[in-house]
């Protein structure tokens, strides 16, 4: 058997780095804000951020943390749903999603939980491409809005974190 040891590898032409399967290619973070929403429709409600792969059928492993707030009455429960979904194919699939459920109690009052995104998402995308991230969110029943990142005056922000890996 035969050893090869290196200290570097270089590239000789393409410009693109040298892909080593299983590692870390880049990594990618960004900040964002929320919104509210009444409808039982999925809608966006934040735009996470975007990563431009360098490799062609990297796997990314997505993060995206946001505080998610849902009210209730004595009169009605309050369901809600939230999805992270991608670009690459047009936000149509839910790479994953979250319940947040406040049931009826004897007092009025909000929900509110920050939970993370997670998902390790194999787009199948050429090197170059630009993916951008949005959670998307509806309201399944009572009569309260819901919301991604109410911050309560607080200053609070959503996290997104992306890391490409070289297949």
């Amino acid at each position: 058997m035969s050893i090869l040891k290196v200290d570097t590898i270089n590239e000789k032409t393409s410009g693109n780095g040298v892909a080593i399967a299983g590692h870390v290619v880049q990594a990618v973070t960004a900040t964002f804000s929320g919104a509210s929403s009444s409808t039982a429709s999925l809608v966006a409600m934040a735009t996470c951020g975007s990563i431009t792969t360098k490799f062609a059928n990297s796997k990314l492993l997505v993060t995206a943390a946001a505080q998610m707030q849902v009210g209730k009455s004595t009169s009605a429960d309050t369901k809600s749903q939230f999805a992270l979904r991608s670009s690459v194919d047009s936000y149509a699939s839910n790479l994953h999603t979250q319940a947040l459920v406040n049931y009826r109690e004897a007092n009025n009052g909000w929900q509110q939980q920050g939970m993370p995104f997670h998902v390790l998402h194999s787009p199948s995308a050429s090197a170059g491409t630009t993916i951008t991230y949005k959670i998307y969110g509806n309201k399944v029943t009572g009569s309260y809005n819901i919301y991604l990142i109410d911050a309560w005056g607080l200053g609070a922000e959503g996290k997104l974190s992306i890391l490409e890996i070289a297949q």
